[in-house]
């Protein structure tokens, strides 16, 4: 049975200041998941096994001061898929 994806498009309208601090967030939101993603991919490539609490803490510490608890967020969604 195919199964059926499902898209919601929402268009925020918001002023330039809030356009700015989403952008901002957007960005910071980007390098997290793609930094969290490269050292788990440096990991694997070495033959070592990917270990996700680690490269979790390596990043969250250098993100928690933009994305606070959101980094959690993005570090796990990326192992989730993994897993």
């Amino acid at each position: 049975m195919p199964t059926v994806k499902r898209t919601n498009i929402v268009k925020l309208i918001v002023d330039k200041n809030t356009h700015e601090k989403l952008k901002e967030l957007a960005i910071a939101t980007a390098k997290c998941w793609n930094e969290v993603n490269w050292l788990r991919m440096q990991q694997f490539k070495r033959g070592e096994g990917v270990d996700f609490a680690r490269t979790e803490k390596q990043v969250y510490d250098r993100h928690k001061h933009v994305l606070r608890v959101n980094v959690q967020q993005v570090t796990r969604t990326g192992g989730a898929s993994s897993h």
